[in-house]
């Protein structure tokens, strides 16, 4: 009940959601674990589902032709994820969305929610306000990796992400960051180093 509650208020901070909507998406929701290192949606498959993440973190990545690894995001606590360019064009994802932690969520079939829409206007105000919030996401992202320095996206990251500071492997939060594992711990010494001589 405790985990409903917490997709309610989330929920519920997007678009009101009446009562009967509510009681009737409940018994469509299923509860599931995913150890770590287990996959939500790997790279080829076609998405079907979304998740609302109770507890531990997920990372989004692509993977290139040489088998790089490229962290695109991370999601964490009472948000929601799943592979939506997949979903909307029923087409292979391009990305994996793999655990970082053991994780509780809720999980429910990408055409159950959809058949939500014709019901009440609600439900289409919640998927427009979760694309606005992942569309401003990716502006700012893009715009950073275009307009500022490793340094400087960093630096952003510490002030608007602390959860990916404190939570993600230095190696991953390179990766998110465009740069080496060894690049990031210079910049980190050398922000230190200044802070030390404050």
């Amino acid at each position: 009940m405790i985990k409903n509650e917490l997709l309610l208020k989330t929920i519920q901070d997007w678009a009101e959601i009446p009562k009967d909507q509510w009681d009737d998406l409940l018994p469509r929701l299923e509860e599931r674990k995913i150890s770590k290192g287990e996959f939500f949606l790997e790279s080829g498959q076609v998405a079907t589902e979304i998740g609302f993440l109770i507890t531990g973190y997920c990372r989004q990545f692509y993977v290139d032709k040489d088998e790089h690894e490229f962290n695109h995001s991370f999601v964490f606590e009472n948000e929601l994820m799943g592979g939506y360019p997949s979903l909307l064009r029923k087409k292979p994802s391009t990305y994996s969305i793999q655990a970082m932690e053991e994780c509780d969520l809720l999980v429910i079939k990408w055409e159950e929610f959809e058949s939500f829409f014709s019901r009440h206007i609600c439900w289409e105000r919640l998927v427009r306000k979760v694309a606005e919030k992942n569309y401003l996401q990716k502006i700012q992202r893009e715009s950073a990796f275009l307009l500022k320095d490793a340094r400087e996206r960093y630096l952003e990251v510490c002030e608007y992400e602390p959860e990916v500071i404190s939570r993600v492997p230095q190696y991953h939060l390179a990766s998110y960051l465009g740069i080496t594992a060894s690049a990031l711990n210079r910049i980190i010494k050398k922000i230190e180093k200044e802070e030390a001589t404050l």
